[in-house]
């Protein structure tokens, strides 16, 4: 595919018309931590407030009922949500025009950056966050269009999913994260997929890397993982699927069919010289009385560090702290190493499968589902 405009062009001019807020993201707190998974990045974000993951979980229904409720801080452009794109974004290059999956999207550069390039591809129709085989196939037209780029998904479940699953979007970039040099731990064979590289990331979160050149098998693999994944039970570990008769909410395998209620994936693609890594974290949004904001997700010793949603930025290792955090580490007398090593307890806390005997011995039973 042709890349359809000049991205550094389009980077430049959106920050010299402040469509990209620099001098609010300059205000950010920034700095790497070397930890036992790697080195990883922390920022203490004081360019936008704090959000409960109950009131993100109310935006996505005001969003979903298409109310126009939203002030765009970029543009002034009223909104049913923060994502929903129009032809006044185009006219005044806010946005660009392009093409995923046969479909039209839209791209523009996030106005509150967490990395350099910060891009956010998103439909023009406003509709629900989906993971299948759509996305997927959306994720490779994507890196297509912009080779220099990643481009991944948050899940399409509340609680794991990020800030925004009222409208269906990815988020890009020429960053590389800590989580996608992290080398594999073990090889997996899925069945069927023979001829696709896999293993198991050693990461503090449970993902599966495919690698290859061939587009169209490494989509098969990914929905053959999937498809185990979302209807995946093991109570030894906790997870609990919610399917019953195949039937859920809004949520779906990779051929559209209705059977997620609490499992899905978080992925993330980059191509390199053809060759294609597609890193699929497992998520879980299950809770509980004593887990009330879930399960996989930071627990209360953590919050004072965490109490967001885990999306797929810091799935990759980039922790977006709030800035309370800041006011933590001085009554504490937290270090910034301090920091990056509660963030990673964090990432392990939303592991689905935990880097202990129990979590090993469960991950070994779900990758013989994919293996047999």
């Amino acid at each position: 595919m042709k890349m359809p405009f000049d991205t550094q062009a389009f980077y430049q001019a959106s920050c010299e018309h402040g469509f990209v807020k620099l001098a609010d993201v300059a205000r950010n707190i920034c700095w790497e931590t070397q930890t036992e998974w790697g080195s990883v990045e922390i920022t203490i974000n004081l360019s936008k407030p704090e959000k409960d993951p109950r009131s993100i979980a109310a935006d996505d229904k005001r969003a979903a009922a298409g109310e126009a409720s939203y002030v765009d801080p970029a543009t002034g452009f009223l909104r049913a949500c923060p994502l929903c794109v129009t032809e006044a974004d185009v006219g005044c290059g806010y946005a660009h025009r392009i093409e995923l999956g046969g479909e039209p999207w839209a791209l523009w550069f996030s106005p509150y950056a967490y990395y350099s390039e910060h891009c956010i591809a998103m439909t023009w129709e406003h509709r629900p966050m989906h993971i299948d085989r759509a996305a997927f196939e959306c994720l490779f037209d994507a890196v297509g269009l912009f080779p220099g780029y990643f481009f991944g998904s948050n899940a399409d479940l509340p609680l794991v999913g990020g800030s925004i699953l009222g409208h269906d979007h990815f988020q890009g970039g020429g960053h590389m994260f800590a989580m996608q040099k992290a080398p594999l731990f073990r090889d997996v064979k899925i069945r069927g997929f023979a001829d696709v590289e896999a293993g198991i990331v050693k990461w503090p979160m449970s993902v599966i890397r495919l690698v290859g050149r061939d587009r169209a098998r490494l989509v098969g693999a990914a929905c053959a993982v999937l498809d185990a994944w979302c209807v995946y039970d093991d109570p030894l570990v906790g997870i609990d699927s919610g399917v019953t008769g195949g039937t859920s909410r809004r949520c779906r395998a990779s051929d559209g069919t209705l059977v997620k209620v609490h499992n899905t994936i978080t992925p993330i693609l980059r191509v390199e010289d053809g060759i294609f890594q597609l890193d699929l974290a497992l998520r879980c949004n299950i809770t509980d009385e004593q887990h009330p904001l879930g399960v996989f997700h930071a627990h209360e010793g953590l919050h004072h560090i965490k109490k967001e949603n885990i999306g797929l930025i810091e799935v990759m290792g980039l922790a977006i702290l709030p800035p309370r955090v800041q006011r933590t580490m001085e009554e504490r007398g937290l270090s910034r190493d301090d920091v990056g090593a509660l963030f990673m307890q964090v990432l392990e806390c939303a592991g689905v499968f935990k880097w202990d005997d129990a979590g090993r011995a469960a991950l070994e039973r779900f990758l013989e589902r994919l293996e047999q």
